[in-house]
């Protein structure tokens, strides 16, 4: 599914703050969240444990000075530790998901709608639009290590930040800073939710667990 955009008129639509359960609110600051850790054994006594620590999030102002187009940079830290004799795989990313994606349309009053049926008036007039400036939108994704896809309104995408191979008897680490994901063509707000998943291997073992970060709404 594709939708239509216009630059100019899309900067009358109001950007949606940071929200940090219970935190605050704003884009100007960075905010922490708890760390999540989950223990797990096997009816034989064979333990494994995955978690993450260190979630920060950084929003910044959007360098196309868009509202529809949300920045922020993400720091996290995640581990696992596994039994020996045992090896494992850690996980970890972030699920993203924006609620609504941007359909403008113009008519006599350069009116904007939403998919979703919310119509907003902009107040721009039809001879403050240049022609050639509309473009097809996603929303799309696009973050470090150069990744960049589209989304569709409503679909969680898994964007994975990396893995380690985990030896018995050691814990391992993927630690990530100043992850810079930036989702453009987003009219609602947009959801990143951190996880980090473990799947283990052992002689008499096949198993898996996984833990999730709070919510950071965009």
């Amino acid at each position: 599914m594709s939708y239509t955009f216009a630059r100019v008129i899309a900067a009358g639509l109001a950007p949606i703050a940071l929200a940090v359960g219970g935190v605050g609110t704003g884009t100007a600051d960075a905010y922490a969240f708890a760390a999540h850790e989950n223990n797990y054994a096997t009816p034989t006594g064979f333990a494994f444990t995955v978690g993450h620590t260190d979630l920060v999030a950084d929003p910044v102002a959007p360098q196309n000075g868009l509202p529809t187009t949300r920045e922020v940079f993400l720091d996290n830290t995640s581990y696992g530790h596994v039994d020996d004799p045992g090896t494992a795989v850690l996980k970890t990313g972030y699920l993203v998901s924006c609620a609504v994606g941007i359909d403008l349309t113009f008519g006599a009053e350069a009116g904007a709608g939403f998919d979703a049926g919310v119509t907003l008036g902009v107040g721009a007039s039809p001879d403050a639009l240049t022609p050639g400036l509309d473009a097809t939108i996603g929303p799309s994704i696009h973050a470090s290590m150069g990744l960049d896809l589209d989304i569709t309104p409503g679909v969680i995408q898994d964007i994975e930040v990396g893995s380690k191979d985990l030896v018995g008897g050691t814990t391992g680490y993927v630690m990530s800073r100043d992850f810079h994901l930036m989702v453009e063509g987003c009219g609602g707000p947009l959801t990143i939710r951190p996880y980090t998943k473990i799947e283990v291997d052992s002689p008499e073992t096949s198993a898996n667990g996984a833990v999730y970060g709070d919510i950071i709404v965009l």
